[in-house]
């Protein structure tokens, strides 16, 4: 790897816990890159399961790859930060452990840069369980400024991903990820990191390879809206205030309307028919005020009539999101709609990649 006195161009960042099955292939998708001037830091958060064993054998193997490992388990956010801590680099990307990089990942993206261009968003290639792929990118494409990045983000047409992304460091000295967030930490820290940049380049070229696990769809508990108290809180603490008002009132009413459906799918994918997944749902529906609902309509219409089946009709909001992951995915049993039954919706905008977290 060429090397300087001044550390590598990007420094690839890639939060692991519990990941031996798949942390080789990822790492493995880093290190064939073309672009060849970068440090790839796994950041293991205090595994059970082999993994932080693992990586330092693939530490070994490549002069570039550096672990760290936490000391104990602290969620992806607190991982990325020690990432971001130990980067050398002047560029910042993200890798999840169970997914891969494109070989020319750094190359396309770097080519998309300005000396103006603080952040470039790449396109993906999406991987069903079934193993069929489709190609996918943000709704928005093309260069912004900095305030119309963050309004096309809360709006949902830039994705809320941290990893199809390549951020200028610097930009990370004003805002981190929200440690101790149960969800959602990601778009946060991406729309505030959007506020902050002076442009933004949107493409739709494929660099990475986002795998899709049905598992994922309905492990774990079910989710409550407690659950996006320290997300939405650190949104709103460095987000600043002109952000949420005024021309950008109504993209911010429509990422809180967002969270709150993506909140009520996850409650029925995960505990459909459940008195845990009631109460959620209950909860979102409450939380989508009228006045947040018509603001999202005037932004994003997809998004808007999602929160007004949530509202109006939740039996049949969730059989609809039943039917959808059922077909998708392969998993879940839409049940017939009945008026107590609990409520989910449909993606909000699948083609930006909303969607269960």
């Amino acid at each position: 790897m060429p090397n300087n006195s001044q550390g590598p161009r990007t420094s690839v960042i890639m939060p692991a816990y519990n990941a031996a099955d798949l942390l080789e292939r990822a790492v493995r998708s880093v290190m064939a890159q073309t672009e060849p001037d970068f440090e790839l830091l796994v950041v293991d958060d205090h595994s059970t399961d082999g993994t932080l064993a693992l990586a330092r054998r693939l530490e070994k193997e490549f002069d570039n790859l550096t672990v760290i490992a936490m000391p104990v388990n602290s969620g992806v956010s607190a991982a990325r930060n020690a990432g971001l801590d130990a980067a050398r680099g002047s560029w910042i990307s993200f890798i999840d452990s169970d997914d891969q990089y494109l070989p020319t990942f750094l190359e396309t993206m770097h080519g998309a840069t300005a000396p103006d261009v603080d952040i470039v968003v790449g396109g993906r290639i999406v991987v069903q369980p079934d193993g069929t792929e489709k190609l996918s990118a943000s709704g928005a494409l093309g260069e912004f400024d900095g305030a119309e990045a963050c309004r096309l983000a809360m709006s949902d047409q830039l994705t809320p991903f941290p990893w199809d992304k390549l951020i200028r460091r610097d930009l990370f000295e004003k805002v981190r990820f929200a440690e101790g967030a149960a969800r959602f930490e990601d778009m946060a820290t991406n729309i505030v990191l959007h506020s902050l940049s002076r442009r933004v380049r949107s493409i739709s070229t494929p660099v990475y390879r986002y795998y899709i696990m049905a598992g994922s769809l309905t492990w774990g508990r079910v989710p409550t809206v407690a659950d996006t108290t320290v997300a939405l809180n650190h949104l709103d603490q460095h987000l600043d205030q002109p952000f949420k008002e005024g021309k950008y009132r109504a993209a911010y009413a429509c990422m809180r309307t967002l969270v709150f459906l993506l909140v009520a799918q996850s409650a029925i994918a995960r505990g459909s028919g459940t008195a845990a997944a009631a109460v959620t749902v209950a909860e979102c529906r409450h939380d989508i005020s009228w006045d947040m609902l018509v603001r999202t309509l005037t932004v994003h219409k997809v998004i808007g009539a999602g929160a007004a089946l949530l509202k109006l009709a939740p039996a049949v909001y969730s059989y609809l999101y039943l039917r959808h992951i059922r077909a998708a995915y392969g998993v879940g049993k839409p049940q017939t709609p009945s008026p107590q039954a609990p409520a989910a919706a449909p993606p909000a905008n699948p083609g930006t990649g909303s969607g269960i977290d």
